[in-house]
């Protein structure tokens, strides 16, 4: 009998070929909506393995419902919708994809970092509006990059990508925040992090979603910050005390923040921060790349295959 295999969203073919190739039997999610917790729970129950997204919640209660499940692939780098312990007690195996988003997260960073800093969000919008009526030498002004101090929490693949790329670009400096002291090629600093508050002309987060980072930059951290400085998230939103950063923006405590990633996900449109100037919002398109979605499918695929053949997973997290 044909091993089945459900993904909950529509992803890149390259995977999905390669699954099939393998012999299995393959079904991806026609709905263009994430599933409910009760379809989702429903819609395992006749599969072998599935390919989840981070917005998939899955818990104690559905892994036990579901344990059958031979593996379950995030398609992400994150894993902080799955249940691990849970899923190790069922001998349930947990992949992800990391590595190949890299580049693309880093770019989106970069990315965040100048147009929060260069004002693009209200600039395009005063144009878009017909505000733009002739060339003024006060209006828009922001902050250059060029050899100013970028500090890095988390200084894992994504963190340290995009201090390369700054240092190289840019001629920036770069401090950082790790729990140990990180080899790298552009003179970058390890430090506290209430140092690297303090110092920082730029912030970008790179630190997983845990009990301890969440909130994790909040009233107190916010206040450490240089009024000039550019915040910039593209981890995970809860990282963050939204309510504190936007009290902050509003206050001009803070220059700008650059969010790739947001709390709650997907942002209610009547949220204060579309309506701040100096908060420039994306929709969580980190590793929105062909290049990169391609390599996740792959690697997700990879992992699902490992999982049922009894191989090592690629991505393995358990």
């Amino acid at each position: 009998m044909k091993k089945k295999v459900f993904i909950t969203r529509s992803i890149l073919s390259a995977g999905i070929d390669l699954m099939k190739d393998k012999g299995f039997e393959v079904e991806m999610s026609s709905i263009d909506r994430p599933l409910t917790y009760s379809e989702l729970v429903e819609k395992a129950r006749h599969f072998d393995a599935l390919i989840t997204m981070l917005g998939d919640r899955i818990d104690a209660n559905f892994l036990e419902q579901n344990k059958h499940l031979k593996v379950i692939s995030n398609y992400a780098v994150g894993f902080n919708n799955i249940d691990i312990e849970k899923a190790r007690s069922l001998q349930i195996a947990i992949g992800n994809t990391p590595d190949v988003l890299t580049e693309a997260t880093a770019e989106v960073a970069l990315g965040l970092m100048i147009s929060a800093a260069r004002n693009f969000h209200s600039s395009q919008t005063s144009a878009a509006q017909g505000l733009w009526r002739c060339w003024s030498p006060t209006d828009h002004l922001g902050h250059a990059l060029s050899n100013k101090t970028l500090g890095v929490i988390g200084f894992g693949r994504i963190g340290h990508r995009l201090a390369e790329m700054a240092s190289a670009a840019f001629k920036m400096r770069v401090i950082y925040t790790a729990r140990t002291l990180k080899t790298n090629s552009f003179n970058a600093e390890k430090v506290s992090m209430e140092e690297l508050l303090k110092r920082s002309d730029f912030i970008s987060i790179h630190v997983p979603l845990t009990s301890d980072t969440r909130k994790f930059i909040s009233e107190r951290e916010l206040g450490l910050m240089k009024s000039s400085v550019v915040l910039v998230n593209t981890s995970r939103g809860e990282i963050i005390d939204q309510v504190a950063l936007i009290r902050a923006l509003k206050n001009k405590k803070i220059f700008a923040a650059g969010l790739d990633v947001t709390d709650p996900e997907p942002l209610p449109i009547d949220s204060e921060l579309f309506l701040l100037s100096n908060a420039f919002i994306l929709p969580h398109i980190g590793s929105a790349t062909f290049e990169a979605r391609s390599e996740m499918s792959l690697m997700a695929a990879e992992n699902v295959i490992a999982g049922l053949e009894g191989g090592e997973l690629k991505g393995r997290v358990v």
